[in-house]
């Protein structure tokens, strides 16, 4: 029966050892680490209670030697099975201070049996190193445990559960085990209890480990959205400063060509109207009606474009108005726009509603310049919680995606991704159908 547990104790200790090294490798969680060094020097000591590997090693050394490593090694797994527990239940996260002076503690505690070791061995101190370790080390461990007990129950994630029990039922079999060798009860075969509470605590651990490896995943899934989260709104935060530049400049522009061009062209006709008053030549005044006229076409022009760089429809009413108008004064003998709302009345920031203008505007002219079309048809449909835009029409479509990349499909782009907005583009000989869906809510 001997036999057979300590075969699966290795086993098990080996299997969870190699998967805790990988798991290190890959998350560089710290709790895994000590885990490989806790195991390794665990099996390091299990080695040895093998009978015939112990009877091997005694033609090398000699017995207080290997008295000494059997309890000096204990002192060094425990210290890192203690460890290696502290981080599997986060105690660094929410008692960083008081886990780094017990971490600390725990090295200074090895580092102190392995000079107490080589002392003893020297002077022959067994006993005193025998005491040292059952009187000072096994009660420290314990005090350590039922200080951290009610504090991982208190802290930890759900994963505790799992290892709390293996620790208890651990220290339960070690205890019974250490009883049996210290009162040399060799007939109730001590070791066979310590490596059943290697067994458990094992066991226990598997099933820690694949709820900790979730909540490892959880949380970096959590970061990985925390960082997209930050960057998306970091880039909409540029967008909304370049859009709101570009509107700026866009209404400087209007003005100085209202304010300024158009005054300008203004005043040159009422000076052309007067000198005309005075010409007696017929032919003359001809002429100067000719430049009168082209000064009145060239200001409608100033006008129109004055009005489309600051869409006075947005600023006065609704976004469905706005659009209704730039789609009807569009309209030509040569390019038939139908336009239409579908849903309820849409309030929105003006500044949502003039990056929407702006798309439909930016997508219209597109088409006007490229596409060779007959007819385009603009939906829009309020569904509440999206707003769906609809812009198809007739002309030859994109042969290839160099319409792309110009600077206003560009600034189409940057207004979308403004928006949190979806475009979906379908286009062939036959026409080109724009789909966009914006997120109202």
């Amino acid at each position: 029966m001997l036999f057979f547990l300590w075969y699966a104790a290795l086993s098990y200790l080996i299997l969870f050892t190699v998967i805790s090294g990988c798991i290190y490798f890959f998350t560089k969680e710290k709790s895994f680490k000590y885990y490989v060094f806790y195991g390794t020097f665990l099996l390091a000591y299990l080695s040895t209670k093998e009978e015939r590997i112990y009877s091997y090693l005694l033609q090398f050394v000699s017995e207080e030697l290997l008295l000494h490593y059997n309890w000096l090694i204990q002192v060094i797994f425990y210290s890192f099975y203690f460890i290696f527990a502290l981080y599997f239940l986060d105690f660094q996260k929410f008692l960083p201070k008081v886990f780094q002076k017990v971490r600390l503690f725990l090295f200074s505690v090895i580092i102190f049996f392995i000079l107490l070791t080589l002392f003893s061995i020297q002077y022959h101190w067994y006993t005193l190193f025998f005491k040292t370790f059952t009187y000072l080390f096994l009660p420290i461990v314990l005090l350590l445990f039922f200080y951290f007990f009610p504090l991982a129950l208190k802290h930890s994630d759900k994963h505790k559960y799992f290892l709390l029990t293996g620790i208890i039922a651990y220290i339960i079999f070690a205890l019974i085990a250490f009883i049996l060798s210290y009162h040399q009860l060799r007939d109730y075969q001590p070791l066979q209890y310590f490596i059943i509470g290697i067994i458990i605590e094992t066991f226990c651990f598997s099933l820690g480990l694949a709820y900790k490896i979730k909540l490892i995943n959880d949380e970096s899934i959590n970061q990985r959205n925390k960082q997209m989260k930050a960057k998306h709104k970091l880039e909409i935060t540029k967008l909304n400063a370049l859009i709101e530049g570009e509107e700026k400049e866009r209404n400087r522009i209007a003005q100085d060509l209202h304010d300024g061009i158009n005054g300008d062209l203004s005043a040159i006709k009422f000076q052309l109207m007067a000198f005309k008053n005075k010409l007696s030549n017929e032919i003359n005044k001809e002429n100067l009606e000719k430049s009168i006229t082209m000064i009145d076409t060239t200001c409608e022009q100033v006008r129109t474009i004055s009005h489309n760089l600051t869409p006075y429809a947005i600023s006065q009413n609704d976004l469905s108005y706005a659009l209704e108008q730039f789609c009807n004064k569009m309209n030509s003998p040569f390019l038939l726009i139908d336009y239409q709302w579908f849903g309820g009345e849409l309030l929105l920031a003006k500044n949502i509603e003039t990056s929407i203008y702006r798309i439909v505007q930016e997508l219209i002219q597109n088409t006007i310049k490229h596409a060779k079309a007959k007819e385009v048809t603009v939906h829009c449909n309020n569904l509440g919680e999206y707003l769906n835009i609809t812009v198809e029409d007739d002309g030859i479509g994109f042969e290839s995606h160099a319409q792309f990349k110009g600077i206003g499909f560009k600034n189409i782009e940057n207004r979308i991704n403004y928006l949190n907005a979806k475009m979906e583009i379908d286009s062939s000989q036959q026409g080109t159908t724009i789909l966009i869906n914006i997120p109202l809510l």
